[in-house]
């Protein structure tokens, strides 16, 4: 459903979603939801930034007038993980090495690691962990030979067994890059929304009109299985030896408020209403003593630090060490870095 809003400056604009908030207040533009709270909360924004939290926090206009319910479904977007999948058995390195105080993949893989995506108002969080850590490992493992952006739209509108913008599940994502694979974001962008499938099921690059980056490259984008990380040093371990990992973090109504800092989930607003969200771990670090996990998030470069945020390490802070995977892909086997 769509509504015309007038603005402070008389201009009209479609406020897609949410259907029930009113502008209440023009200065600090505070809004109210009848029966569903709003996603920006201003105490919330100053609990926040007046209190003695370790973040700050900002009122982002994409999320003006919107409301909670809708964020955790279109701003999120990953399902519940399954019994099955969460009895998945970890992976497990046991590397007896001192791990540095800081590293972040996009310093040593300056040319490798993917920018940041915006998913829009579109629950494909899952689709889009999922292909920029593809993507980047690709890269990596290929020695730049395979650098090239993987398209999130190829699971978003191919991959059938999903929820499309409604949600997705991480497994069957991994399982159909594994069984089917993708194509790149050049050959099919991101359009935010499910359309129709331009592709068969099966067949090649060429078969599918897409440029071949390597002449070796004739399939399309694959993915071993992937595997369960469980435990701090395999998970900085595996980030430094091959690439930026999937986390599922739990995300509550202060979270949409992030700016920067190393975030630690609050008491403020509303903590009853929550989903999943699929996110790419790229690194780690330590300010003053305070360990965190260095995270692309999927809503655009102008939300939090770049797009990145910054979460407590070490604590499992909202379950982001809970289920990490890491995946290896299926680079050409000329170009496989030795």
């Amino acid at each position: 459903m769509i509504m015309i809003v007038h603005d402070n400056d008389h201009s009209v604009y479609e406020a897609h979603i949410c259907v029930e908030c009113v502008q209440i207040n023009n200065k600090t533009l505070d809004w109210s939801c009848e029966n569903d709270p709003c996603m920006v909360d201003q105490d919330v924004l100053n609990r926040v930034n007046y209190g003695s939290t370790t973040w700050r926090a900002a009122n982002y206009t994409q999320f003006q007038g919107k409301k909670l319910r809708d964020g955790l479904i279109y701003k999120l977007g990953t399902m519940p993980l399954s019994a099955e999948i969460r009895r998945m058995g970890p992976i497990r390195y046991d590397k007896n090495i001192n791990y540095p105080t800081h590293f972040d993949a996009r310093e040593r893989w300056p040319r490798y690691i993917s920018p940041v995506r915006d998913q829009g108002w579109c629950g494909s969080d899952w689709a889009i962990s999922a292909t920029t850590i593809a993507s980047d490992r690709f890269a990596i493992q290929s020695n730049g030979a395979e650098s090239m952006v993987l398209s999130p739209q190829s699971l978003l509108s191919c991959n059938r067994q999903q929820r499309g913008c409604q949600g997705g599940y991480i497994d069957v994502a991994w399982n159909f890059m594994r069984n089917r694979g993708i194509v790149d974001e050049e050959c099919f962008p991101y359009q935010a929304q499910v359309t129709k499938c331009p592709f068969r099921p099966k067949g090649t690059l060429v078969e599918t009109g897409c440029r071949i980056p390597v002449k070796q490259r004739t399939s399309r984008y694959k993915v071993a299985p992937p595997s369960r990380l469980s435990t701090i040093p395999d998970i900085m371990y595996d980030i430094m030896d091959s690439g930026p990992v999937q986390a599922i973090m739990e995300v509550h109504q202060d979270f949409f408020h992030y700016r920067d800092g190393v975030y630690r989930r609050t008491p403020y607003g509303n903590t009853q209403m929550k989903g999943y969200h699929s996110v790419r771990v790229v690194g780690w670090g330590e300010e003053q003593g305070d360990k965190y996990w260095i995270v692309a998030n999927s809503w655009g470069p102008q939300w939090g630090e770049n797009g990145y945020f910054r979460i407590a390490r070490g604590s499992n802070e909202s379950g982001i060490e809970s289920f990490v995977v890491t995946v290896l892909s299926d680079v050409t086997r000329a170009y496989q870095r030795k």
